[in-house]
């Protein structure tokens, strides 16, 4: 059941790409260029296209079917045109479109993937380019060669039909593809949004291109059929002046009858003769004068007397030869006529024996004009010839009768041209370009129209490109009494000289920047949805991170209005996400109550402040404030820290530094007191061994005592309100006071402490504290001489520059370790195990340097090689600067 479904299913898409290949094919020829076989946008081709890259390799046979059906419609206007001799054609262009939609989806699919949203410009291009120029080439060409072999188009139109194939169906894919998409790829999220960025603006553009163009080729069609009329007027009054003049010219040949009644043979043969040389539309021109029944032996035998022997009235049976006139009342036979010698079978013959020539004979006597006979076979050519007969009618008198009896009773004979109606046209054509026009020349006086002339070489109607109808030019005139249809046919070559394909250079123009513009409009719809996918995963993050924060965040506007607050907030201050949008930021945080001053003065460190709980519980809080502008307002991020526990680790140890303080010290200052009077032996001589012992208690306790005194240093600095108070202090006289006071110490070490301040203009001052100047001081001297070798030494050196002074105390020991650089300045920092227990100290002492100097507004530093020595340094701001 599966498989007659899915079966089903894919000869429904079949029959329906058929068919809109079909429709589409034919809004496109109403575009097509003269010949009429390609047009300057096939959109069918971008149908076929997409459909195959949407559904599958199946529906190729859809692509065949229908441009098979086009083809066929395009070649025969009806079914009962329909031949065998059709179908290669119609199956050759198909075979081409359907190879160029098999290559096209191949290269896709191999080179830019597919199904593919298109938001990546290289992916746009590809397809566009792979679709529509390059594999166009494939369907223009076969399509072209299979036009050229079957002899519908000539070698000379084979070049632009290329061209205009391959420019329509390219223009065709670049067009109807992205349309295609829009409406049918997947993913239908990314496509829909497209229909009135891509989709609406194409459309409209095509179909201003397209108005464009109809209006264009509207006033070409307009210039050029104005053009074309013009010529076919003047073509049209130079065959009419010519016929006129033909049947006016011999109009004096019957003046000579007219007034004379002993005209002889001669006498005519000197009048017309010149007549018939200088007009070649003048075959010949013979008298044919009225004989009575009664007078036919006389007027026989007089003639054959003249010399024609064997002269007789004649008539002309079915197969074409001449016999003697039957009896009848009376005739009119050919009594003279010139050329003689090309017309002498003619002599004799009854004109009145045939219908044609007696009616027009009875017109011309009874409207007492010349009068043209229908066309005719003349009696002189054997060869099926058509001519016509120009009767000019003569009477007994000077003047035409008055009445029609009196022209019928006075009827003498008449004069009668013989005219080549196709010679006197084609005399008249000499003036203009033969390869202008396809002329065709009827005699309309009788219904059917007869033709007489056409310069298609036969009597058949010329056949000219449809798009040139329009430009056809019809004329009637009156000759002779006769009515004569004039049909003027631009010709192909006329139609290619006047073709500035100015209304197709405009439509493809127009048609490549729309697909142009196409590709652009996805292009920027591409990386709008790059960016909109990024703005998507990006938020995601965000609100990832906002929601699995530890840390408590809530976000503000300038107005207070809490718009996002996290899981850890709502933890944090007992509130539910739907609570929190309806708070005020002051609701909670008591310190932003007025918070437009607090906003300003929160922002760029962090502050210490109390909240307040949905139980109304207070909270210790840390927070820090930043902010972020939009376009639209100003949004605030509140990182919120629980600082509870730290507070009352900060009370625990501010009740540890006072036990310290006043339960620690008190003690240890007495313990130090009575050692140092037993040590002096203010109790009694103190023996050798108990000395020692007594001298390593006191060490122990000054050294207990230096750890108590730096522990409370470090609890001062911390303090963040403890400011030093500063003050211009000698630099010379710190620096001499440095070394007297750590001269001891060095000594105890055998290291010898120097002073360089060679470098020191003589009055400098720095801006410092002189207390704890000298602590720093102290500090780095003891450290230096705690690491140097017994016999080493310790310099102090100073100089200025950049408005400080630079300090620094070198030593000659082991250098620091490089893994123990990066936490020297740390609490409690000291060397291995071993090294410090051999040289002593708590491990505070560079960590209060480097607060002391911050204080100071002065920085520490150090640089060493191990094996070689150490410098520590220190800088301070000069006095006054």
């Amino acid at each position: 059941m599966n498989s007659i479904r899915s079966f089903s299913g894919a000869a429904g898409k079949i029959l329906l790409l058929a068919l809109a290949y079909f429709v589409t094919g034919q809004l496109a020829m109403l575009l097509a260029i003269p010949p009429g076989f390609v047009s300057a946008i096939f959109p069918p081709v971008g149908v076929a296209l997409a459909a195959v890259l949407l559904w599958g390799y199946p529906l190729l046979l859809g692509v065949f079917l229908g441009s098979m059906l086009l083809n066929l419609t395009i070649a025969v206007p009806g079914l009962a045109q329909l031949s065998w001799q059709h179908l290669p054609v119609a199956a050759g262009i198909a075979l081409g479109t359907s190879l160029q939609c098999l290559c096209a989806c191949v290269l896709i699919r191999r080179l830019v993937g597919f199904p593919n949203p298109l938001t990546e410009d290289r992916s746009i291009m590809r397809l566009l380019l792979i679709g529509g120029p390059l594999t166009c080439l494939l369907s223009a060409s076969v399509g072209t060669a299979v036009l050229l072999a079957h002899h519908i188009i000539t070698p000379g139109q084979a070049l632009f039909s290329w061209w205009s194939w391959w420019i329509g169906d390219s223009i065709g894919v670049l067009i109807a593809a992205p349309l295609m998409f829009i409406a049918f790829a997947t993913p239908r999220e990314i496509w829909r949004h497209r229909v009135g960025t891509v989709g609406l603006p194409l459309v409209l553009s095509c179909v201003v291109m397209v108005v464009v163009f109809f209006r264009t080729s509207d006033d070409e069609q307009s210039r050029l059929q104005q053009r074309f009329h013009e010529e076919a007027k003047l073509l049209v009054q130079s065959i009419k002046a010519a016929m006129t003049l033909h049947t006016t010219v011999v109009g004096p040949t019957e003046r000579l009858f007219a007034t004379s009644e002993a005209v002889g043979a001669e006498d005519f043969a000197v009048f017309v003769g010149p007549l018939v040389r200088e007009y070649p539309g003048i075959r010949a021109i013979s008298w044919n004068v009225r004989i009575s029944a009664a007078e036919r032996p006389q007027f026989e035998a007089t003639m054959q007397a003249s010399g024609l022997t064997g002269f007789l009235i004649s008539e002309r049976q079915a197969n074409q030869q001449l016999i003697p006139a039957a009896p009848r009342p009376e005739y009119y036979p050919v009594m003279f006529i010139e050329p003689m010698a090309e017309n002498r079978r003619v002599l004799g013959f009854d004109a009145g024996s045939e219908s044609s020539r007696q009616a027009a004979m009875q017109r011309a006597r009874d409207q007492g004009a010349a009068t043209l006979t229908a066309p005719l076979q003349l009696i002189q050519d054997d060869a099926q010839k058509t001519a016509m007969l120009l009767f000019y009618p003569v009477y007994s008198t000077k003047q035409p009768p008055v009445t029609l009896d009196t022209r019928r009773q006075l009827l003498r004979g008449y004069v009668v041209a013989v005219l080549q109606i196709a010679d006197v046209i084609k005399a008249a054509l000499n003036a203009y370009p033969p390869d202008s026009f396809q002329l065709q020349v009827l005699d309309i006086s009788t219904a059917p129209g007869q033709p007489l002339f056409s310069t298609a070489g036969s009597m058949k109607a010329a056949v000219i490109p449809a798009s040139a109808l329009s430009l056809a030019w019809q004329d009637d005139i009156d000759v002779g009494g006769r009515q004569f249809r004039i049909e003027v046919q631009p010709s192909e070559q006329f139609l290619r000289r006047q073709n500035t394909l100015q209304p197709w250079a405009i439509l493809a123009g127009g048609l490549v920047l729309c697909s142009l513009l196409g590709g652009f409009l996805l292009s920027v719809t591409g990386r709008a949805e790059q960016v909109r996918q990024q703005v998507r995963q990006r938020t995601l993050e965000l609100s990832g991170i906002l929601d699995n924060a530890a840390e408590a965040i809530l976000i503000f506007d300038s107005s207070g209005t809490i718009d996002r607050a996290n899981a850890a907030a709502q933890q944090l201050f007992g509130y539910s996400a739907g609570q929190f949008s309806a708070l005020q930021v002051g609701a909670i945080l008591p310190g932003l109550q007025h918070h437009h001053s607090a906003l300003q003065a929160w922002q760029g460190r962090p502050q210490e402040t109390t909240g307040l709980s949905a139980t109304q519980s207070p909270l210790e809080l840390e927070v820090s404030l930043s902010n972020y502008v939009l376009p639209d307002r100003t949004w605030y991020i509140c990182l919120l820290h629980d600082i509870s526990e730290r507070k009352k680790v900060e009370r625990l140890k501010q009740e540890f530094v006072a036990t310290v303080s006043h339960e620690l010290r008190t003690p240890l200052t007495s313990i130090k007191g009575a050692l140092q009077l037993l040590s002096a032996g203010v109790l009694g001589p103190v023996p050798t061994a108990a000395a020692e012992m007594l001298d390593l208690a006191r060490q122990n306790a000054d050294r207990l005592a230096a750890l108590v005194n730096d522990i409370l240093d470090i609890e001062k600095l911390a303090l963040a309100g403890t400011i030093l108070p500063l003050q211009a202090l000698d630099l010379h006289q710190q620096l001499t006071l440095a070394l007297q006071q750590n001269q001891g110490y060095a000594d105890n070490f055998s290291v010898h402490l120097t002073l360089d301040d060679s470098q020191l203009p003589e009055s400098v001052a720095v801006l410092a504290h002189q207390q704890r100047l000298q602590q720093v001081l102290s500090n780095l001297i003891s450290n230096a001489v705690k690491f140097s070798a017994a016999g080493s030494m310790v310099q102090i050196s100073a100089q200025c520059g950049n408005q400080q002074a630079l300090i620094k105390v070198s030593d000659q020991g082991p250098g620091i370790a490089e893994d123990f650089r990066p936490r020297i300045f740390e609490k409690f920092a000291q060397a291995d195990g071993s090294d410090s227990r051999q040289r002593g100290g708590t491990g505070l002492g560079l960590s209060i340097c480097k607060e002391l100097m911050s204080r100071m507004h002065g920085t520490i530093g150090f640089d060493s090689v191990e094996g070689k020595g150490s410098t520590f340094y220190i800088t301070l701001p000069l006095a006054g600067v």
